[in-house]
């Protein structure tokens, strides 16, 4: 009759390291790429209409529209706008209300409005990502396959 299999027993300290190594690697895997700034998308400036964009001779970005609408994004991040109205922003009075309503005024709104997500894709990055993934599954299963064997001939025997 085989005889059954016990597990070997981990000890407290053993349990209480793993745990704390756990903890670490995910608090890394989550602080790393904000620090590096790779988290979320990219914000990119925007106008409404049809826009051209330019440098100034102070080395500030100029974005104007076919409206008349002009924003300037200086090299330390400032922004300011020129001829800003709410129709240049093409906000209608019940947008407008709803500005109002989360305490923006019109400076405050355009600078919300005219700086959007870029949602670009990258596929070179997609298929590192699907490569990282399968390299783990490939090392989860190689691992877990030379386990259950050693499991198995330890209750039944090696077989071969």
């Amino acid at each position: 009759m085989a005889q059954k299999y016990t597990p070997p027993k981990q000890s407290l300290g053993g349990q209480f390291f793993d745990a704390i190594v756990i903890l670490v690697l995910v608090f890394l895997a989550l602080w790393i790429p904000l620090e590096l700034e790779l988290a979320g998308a990219s914000k990119g400036d925007w106008l409404p209409g049809n826009v051209t964009v330019s440098q100034a001779e102070d080395g500030s970005t100029v974005l104007t529209s076919d409206s008349g609408l002009v924003k300037r994004v200086a090299g330390d991040g400032t922004v300011t706008f020129e001829n800003l109205t709410w129709e240049a922003l093409e906000q209608n009075p019940v947008m407008q209300e709803q500005w109002g309503k989360l305490g923006y005024d019109l400076e405050g709104a355009a600078g919300a409005i005219t700086l959007r997500y870029d949602y670009s894709f990258d596929w070179l990055g997609l298929l590192a990502t699907l490569a990282a993934i399968g390299g783990y599954f490939w090392f989860l299963i190689r691992q877990s396959d030379g386990e259950y064997r050693q499991v198995i001939a330890e209750k039944f025997g090696d077989k071969r």
